[in-house]
């Protein structure tokens, strides 16, 4: 059963351990199978597995792991599960499961008391989730500071992750970048997942400030880390806030990773476009495609059609073809009106 600590530093009590195996797991990369086998007791030998599923895109077998383990005797494990199973939704299977998720995991954090460790857990999982969708309304962020001190030390470059992808949709790229490329230096390493969701939001935050050799680097990183396991899942995720950078990248270098990237990416984004437009009101679109999205996301950000072409390595017509597409798909007249329906 789930254990706990009290923190010496804080005066609040912490998780002894981390609910997850993988995601903040520390082994070098090319590790990750042998990592997860090598787990104590079966449940936690499982959820690895489940998450290095979802991690290489087998979206539906990780999610029917991640239901069966809801029913562990260890609530950090419950806990977890729900959550994969949340982000497993967006990727594949029913949108309902999406909110379904959701709604668990808010029960189970309603019927625990304020000072139990499991509900600090439990919090941090729900403003990750709300985070994740981009449904700003609903957080209240000084709750990350006060969970990133009852989280595990494992967690915590999770946490610093969410902060900055906050920051970022909130439009605090200076704070965003900051953040994420602190916890990088101050991290314990090795430690892959955490690593290249860190270096995919530095990347995110130097592409919005249109800082391209520093976003290209940090993007790169990400793919070093993530390639010898097959990690791919966390570009999928971030397909359309990396504007192109993905394209760029291993469009031509790393053809077939790019092309099962862009389909995990499509499912993902039209179900996060659902749930993220259902619970916000805003019109994200849908209708784009994949490089009508990075067409559109990139002039959103005042690029030139040659900027843009330069960039995703296109000529300037393919441009000019892919503009007048998005114009007659979201019914608008200029590029200015773009930026309502993009990341």
């Amino acid at each position: 059963m789930q254990t706990s600590l009290h923190d010496e530093h804080t005066g609040t009590l912490a998780l002894a351990y981390d609910p997850f195996v993988l995601t903040t797991g520390r082994f070098a990369p090319g590790q990750a199978d042998r990592y997860c086998a090598a787990q104590t007791g079966a449940d936690r030998c499982s959820l690895g597995l489940a998450e290095l599923m979802y991690y290489r895109g087998d979206v539906q077998r990780a999610s029917k792991e991640f239901v069966r383990l809801t029913a562990s005797e260890d609530s950090a494990t419950v806990m977890a599960s729900i959550l994969c199973r949340s982000i497993c939704a967006l990727s594949g299977g029913d949108i309902h499961d999406i909110l379904d998720s959701y709604d668990s995991a808010k029960a189970l954090s309603a019927a625990l008391s304020a000072d139990e460790p499991m509900r600090k857990m439990s919090d941090f999982f729900l403003l990750y989730f709300n985070i994740l969708i981009n449904n700003v309304p609903d957080i209240h962020f000084p709750a990350v500071g006060v969970n990133a001190f009852s989280v595990p030390q494992s967690l915590k470059p999770m946490a610093f992750y969410a902060y900055a992808h906050y920051l970022i949709e909130t439009g605090d790229i200076g704070r965003a970048v900051g953040m994420a490329e602190g916890a990088l230096i101050f991290m314990e390493k090795p430690c892959p997942v955490a690593e290249i969701y860190l270096c995919l939001m530095v990347s995110i935050g130097y592409t919005v400030r249109c800082i391209w050799d520093k976003a290209e680097y940090y993007f790169r990183h990400a793919w070093e880390l993530a390639k010898p396991d097959g990690l791919i899942m966390p570009f999928a995720e971030h397909r359309g806030m990396l504007s192109g950078m993905l394209e760029k990248c291993l469009r031509y270098e790393e053809p077939q990773a790019y092309k099962k990237i862009l389909e995990l990416a499509n499912k993902y984004h039209k179900r996060w476009v659902f749930v993220h437009n259902a619970l916000t009101g805003d019109r994200i679109a849908d209708s784009l495609t994949a490089i009508e999205y990075n067409v559109a996301s990139l002039a959103a950000k005042e690029m030139t059609n040659k900027e843009i072409a330069d960039f995703l390595g296109i000529t300037v017509n393919s441009v000019r073809a892919h503009l007048r597409n998005i114009f007659n798909k979201l019914c608008i007249e200029s590029r200015k009106e773009i930026g309502g329906y993009v990341i």
